[in-house]
């Protein structure tokens, strides 16, 4: 079983190859590189191929040969990210007189991506359906990687799937560390909800793996958060908000939940995305993307119904309820609860 995202390598060209005129579908993405634009709205869409398109872009325009780590290795190994549009990150053995550089920023949600204007800033554009897109940087990372590090994905030098865990553990902000390597652990172990048991020896395989290599990392400043996160990676989580939700819940103190938890009404099988089976307590995240079937909505308020039926409690969360403060979620998960129950929190301020 698969479980990587499905990748469409797009199109890019040296601006010598093209034509006096631009073609209409033509994005600048670095100097001398175009990326001849194919894919349509929704957004989310045209941003996944404008990233995969400036990996190739950066590699081209690069004087030297580079190798992709961070959040560029996770998006090709398959990877779900936290960021639509994730800054590129390469590596080199010795320091560059430029550790970052500004990319050009786009417009998604027309007929084709398109280039932004420079001088306008995200969240100005005339029209609701456009979105303008985050200034994406390139940052070029000055590490020493082992050879036994690096793999090739479609053609391009990257660096492994243990190696990539750790890199953003180690280097990235949590929300975007947890879910790469929450996504990546469930890529390596193939996780089968129904046929649970086997995924284990996988997990810890690569846990090994990847804790050697932070190890390894004496000198970078959040090894200590990369070495107390690894316990918290989950392979069940099957969406970012649903690794994001863990974090929240974690972060605000809540006793660390059980995911895709099995339970069984009428012979049917549930699995809420988060639970605490003693407490028949769960939490369940709901994505812009889960109810674009007009019967999915049906579907879940029957499910909802049928585990009520039998004592349990489901509270549902979205991207909103994420962005506030982890008080009200947890106090939302308190109110659930029937009265005497214990919930001890303990927050764990180390997760911002």
């Amino acid at each position: 079983m698969d479980l990587r995202q499905p990748l469409t390598i797009p199109t890019v060209v040296s601006g010598a190859d093209l034509p006096d005129a631009l073609p209409a579908h033509a994005v600048r993405l670095a100097r001398g590189q175009y990326l001849l634009a194919t894919v349509p709205p929704p957004a989310w869409a045209q941003q996944r191929e404008v990233s995969l398109a400036r990996l190739l872009a950066v590699s081209r325009a690069a004087r030297t040969p580079v190798r992709f780590s961070h959040e560029s290795a996770a998006l090709l190994h398959g990877a779900c990210l936290y960021r639509q549009e994730p800054d590129v990150h390469t590596t080199r053995p010795t320091s560059s007189a430029r550790t970052s550089a500004r990319l050009p920023s786009m417009v998604y949600g027309g007929s084709l991506t398109r280039e932004r204007p420079q001088g306008q800033t995200p969240g100005t554009s005339q029209s609701s359906s456009l979105l303008r897109g985050r200034e994406v940087r390139h940052r070029r990372h000055t590490l020493a990687v082992p050879d036994s590090d690096v793999t090739h994905v479609y053609g391009l030098p990257v660096t492994t799937l243990p190696r990539t865990m750790a890199d953003c553990l180690l280097d990235l902000p949590c929300p975007d560390a947890l879910v790469i390597a929450d996504s990546l652990l469930r890529i390596a172990a193939r996780p089968d909800r129904f046929h649970p048991g086997p995924e284990r020896q996988r997990v810890r395989d690569l846990l090994r793996e990847v804790s050697t290599r932070i190890e390894q990392a004496s000198c970078r400043r959040r090894r200590l958060r990369a070495r107390r996160l690894l316990p918290f990676l989950s392979p069940w989580a099957e969406s970012p908000g649903e690794s994001v939700l863990r974090l929240a819940l974690l972060r605000a103190g809540a006793p660390e939940p059980v995911a895709q938890h099995p339970v069984q009404v009428r012979g049917k099988w549930y699995f809420p995305d988060l639970a605490w089976p003693a407490l028949c307590l769960g939490v369940e995240f709901d994505g812009a993307v889960k109810y674009a079937d007009p019967g999915t909505l049906y579907q879940e308020k029957l499910r909802q119904e049928h585990l009520a039926g039998t004592g349990w409690r489901l509270v549902r969360v979205g991207w909103n309820d994420l962005r506030d403060d982890d008080a009200a979620l947890t106090t939302r998960l308190l109110q659930c609860l029937p009265p005497g129950t214990a919930f001890e929190l303990t927050p764990r301020a180390w997760m911002r």
